[in-house]
Order: C-alpha cells, then structure tokens, then sequence
C-alpha cells in the first residue's frame, strides 16, 4: 500500500499570549481493510450528558473567559458562536452517527471490495449508504437543539443577534405571551419535520 500525506497549516498570532493556527493534513491509503466490531453498536446512555444546560452554561462561560482575557477581538463574534455551537451539539451529533455506523455489517464492505469495486466506492455502497439514516437522526437533534438554544447565544452572540427562542424569551419574561406565541408557534412547526425523521428512524430501528 502506498501512504502519501499533504499538510498545510496557516497561523495567526492574536496577541502576545496567544497564537491561533488552522491545518489541514491529508493521508491517503491506497489500500485498507476496515475491521469489524470494534465499534459497540450499542448507545451507552452513560456518554450522554445528565444536564445539557450545565454543559451549555459550562461551555459559553468557558468561552466568554477565554475571548475576554486572550482573544478580545473574538468576543461576541460570529466565529465564536458558530465554535461554541460546535463544541455543544457535535457530540449530540456523533452519538447517533456512531451506532448507525457500528450497524453497518463490514462484511458487505469487503463483499463489494471483493467483487472488483474500489475502496471509495466500496465504502460508499455499504456503510455510508446503510449509515445515512442515523447522520440524518443525528442533524435534526441538532438542528432542534439549535433551533430553542438560548444561554449560550445570549452569551456569545454579537450584539443586535436576535433568535426565534431569545424573541420567544425576551416577550414571555415581559409576560407578552400574545407576542411569544407567534415565535413559539415558528419553532413548533421547525421542529415537526425533524420530530417526524426521528420517529420514523426509531419505528424502522424497531422493526429490524
């Protein structure tokens, strides 16, 4: 097998305490063989977080510190809430992917390798393809963990950001519930059709 790898790494230095760099490397292995079971296809409810707002609170004010004390200009930005949304909702994300990845047999991967298709297309054929259901389970949680996420955006937004749960927040406190019920209303009908592909992947999972 042949291991060619390609780097690039780019750096900016913030302040005097503080240097940000973004890199890249790529490894290509012209021939590999995935293993099979070493991924419990399992979920283990003890990987999933006891109090989300604690973690959610927990991270923004992490942040918030980190902005404030080394990287002024960062603070309230785009880029830092897009990071802390990151950093929130990708192990929500990676939950799902994870079992729905360790359900795809192997065995059909190497039977489409051994059947003369490349390793991409192979990979393409079995694992991604019977895997696609659980990444979609996995971006409509996020989605509608995003779609009500409120402390960490009141934290580290940029100022004049208004969301449809601060809106939400901002009438309900003034107890304007006339006015919330609009943007409650919004967020309900966002969250139908992700509700619907959960239900519907949980019915199938079932099934099997």
């Amino acid at each position: 097998a042949v291991i060619p790898e390609f780097g690039v790494k780019v750096g900016y230095r913030v302040n005097d305490r503080m240097t940000a760099t973004v890199g890249y490397s790529l490894l290509y292995v012209s021939n590999v063989v995935r293993p099979g079971e070493q991924i419990d296809p399992v979920i283990n409810p003890t990987q999933l977080p006891v109090s989300p707002t604690l973690g959610v609170f927990s991270i923004a004010l992490a942040l918030v510190t980190i902005t404030v004390r080394v990287a002024l200009p960062l603070y309230q930005t785009l880029f830092t809430i897009l990071f802390g949304y990151a950093l929130m909702f990708l192990p929500r994300a990676l939950i799902s992917l994870r079992a729905s990845i360790a359900q795809a047999p192997v065995e059909l991967e190497r039977a489409a390798s051994s059947l003369g298709r490349p390793p991409l297309r192979a990979l393409w054929a079995t694992t991604i393809r019977l895997s696609a259901p659980g990444a979609a389970a996995g971006m409509a949680m996020v989605a509608l963990g995003i779609t009500n996420e409120l402390t960490a955006t009141q934290m580290l937004a940029p100022n004049g950001t208004r969301t449809l749960a601060m809106a939400f927040w901002s009438y309900s406190g003034e107890i304007d519930y006339a006015s919330a019920a609009p943007y409650a209303l919004i967020m309900v009908a966002m969250s139908l059709p992700m509700t619907l592909m959960l239900y519907v992947q949980s019915k199938r999972m079932a099934g099997r």
